[in-house]
């Protein structure tokens, strides 16, 4: 339990980090390919932008680091957490402006953007491991779910203002560069500012806790990680490539090969695109979150179980309209639909794993919270790097041998259904008396596999 008395200022702390936070992510996930292919002229090379995307993505996977030290040392002065928030976020935000103020306008921006990634999303996924901890540590259990949510929503806010609105005005006015050093500076300041959140005393946290070698040598964590990491691949592989079905069936793209060519509009354009499809998405992963969160609260077992047995028929059957019709009004009205029910699923499986990642956390290791949360998060982000990876290697293996999108999109959702499957199988190796709510526990009927 928390020895500081929270105020209603943390808060507001907070949802700023994550506001910022989700207009640093909101680079890669809705600006990269327009801008891109603004500079190269109306083309950008989808493998290398799924490298990219893989390679910044990276940094998520080993913020491990930050949550162990973190858990474990600090600064008298200035508290455990805090210097890890604001060393970190200072050195992504810096990344950030250099990105702006150097970047060049031809072939080799791949390179460029990938180092510049690499380099703010160390910063922006260190310093939040930092932050989550924070939060674990001086907010009230009470008030937790309702801070957690709000940050995700926060974060959700963030990716649409940064990516989408401004990502549209300064791409409009060709001054993309200025709104990375913008971010850059804004990322700073979120990252100072929760150095007004009064922490737990240095001394008496570094007294407790289990040794962190447990964490891997007990085989029970293994199911765990691997079904958070199988699990993650998917909503990273079909969010990568419905998006980009619809807007070739729509007649907005054309492929030929690993390269996809603008063939109607502009790079502002295709942006405005994913904008569009991205809101969607986002509105079904609001009313996914809530409906799995109301799920999960009632029961957690069944809450997740439903959420795999949907998603799998689902990704199979997301081909199967852009293959009955090639009409723009009606590809649209499918994307529309498809997209708005993906971010449903996903934020449900998302959800539902997220809480019981939560209950894990706090039975296992109740006094290193920061440090096994970082690993459980780590590995939802090693599963969505793998789907990036995943999906670039797909489009260079079959497009040696398949002239079609559809085809590779096919494979896509067998590899991702497959992944569901197994993701969920690992789940039920997991024993519910871990993470299941008491009274459901007592009412249990099913031996899980384990």
């Amino acid at each position: 339990m928390s020895t500081v008395e929270y105020k209603k200022s943390y808060t507001k702390i907070f949802l700023f980090f994550y506001l910022i936070q989700g207009m640093v992510v909101g680079v890669p996930t809705l600006i990269l390919a327009p801008y891109i292919a603004q500079v190269l002229g109306g083309e950008f090379d989808f493998a290398r932008y799924l490298i990219i995307a893989t390679i910044a993505t990276l940094p998520w996977i080993i913020k491990l680091i930050v949550g162990v030290l973190s858990d474990k040392y600090g600064s008298k002065k200035y508290g455990r957490r805090f210097p890890y928030i604001f060393g970190f976020g200072t050195f992504g935000g810096i990344g950030f402006c250099i990105m702006g103020l150097n970047l060049p306008s031809d072939d080799s921006i791949y390179t460029y953007l990938a180092i510049y990634l690499f380099i703010i999303m160390i910063g922006i996924a260190f310093a939040d491991t930092a932050l989550d901890g924070l939060i674990l540590d001086v907010t009230p259990k009470e008030s937790l779910g309702n801070v957690q949510g709000l940050t995700w929503a926060m974060r959700l806010i963030g990716i649409i203002i940064g990516g989408a609105l401004l990502g549209m005005i300064f791409m409009t006015l060709k001054m993309i560069p200025m709104l990375f050093i913008i971010i850059g500076i804004l990322m700073i300041l979120a990252c100072f500012l929760p150095y007004f959140v009064e922490e737990l005393p240095v001394e008496k946290v570094k007294k407790m806790g289990h040794d962190v070698l447990s964490i891997f040598t007990r085989r029970k964590n293994y199911k765990v990680m691997l079904f958070v990491m199988t699990g993650s691949i998917t909503g990273r592989l079909i969010g990568n490539f419905l998006i980009f079905l619809i807007l070739i069936s729509m007649g907005i793209l054309d492929v030929d090969e690993t390269i996809l060519s603008i063939t109607s509009g502009s790079a502002v354009d295709l942006l405005g695109w994913f904008s569009v499809f991205f809101f969607i998405s986002g509105g079904g992963t609001i009313i996914g979150s809530v409906i799995a969160g109301k799920f999960a609260d009632r029961n957690r077992k069944k809450s997740i179980s439903i959420a795999y047995l949907v998603y799998i028929p689902f990704v199979l059957l997301t081909l199967i309209p852009f293959l009955l019709t090639s009409d723009y009004l009606a590809t649209l009205i499918f994307g529309i639909i498809l997209m708005g029910a993906f971010g449903v699923i996903e934020a449900a499986r998302s959800v539902a794993g997220s809480t019981i990642r939560g209950d894990l956390v706090k039975k296992e290791y109740p006094n290193l919270k920061g440090t096994y949360y970082a690993l459980l998060v780590s590995c939802v982000n090693a599963g969505m790097a793998l789907g990036s990876l995943i999906g670039a290697i797909l489009i260079l293996l079959f497009s040696l041998y398949f002239t079609s999108f559809y085809m590779l999109y096919l494979i896509i959702v067998i590899t991702c259904a497959c992944l569901l499957t197994i993701a969920f199988l690992l789940f039920r190796l997991i024993d519910p008396a871990d993470y299941e709510l008491k009274k459901n526990i007592s009412e249990e009927k099913e031996v899980y596999f384990g």
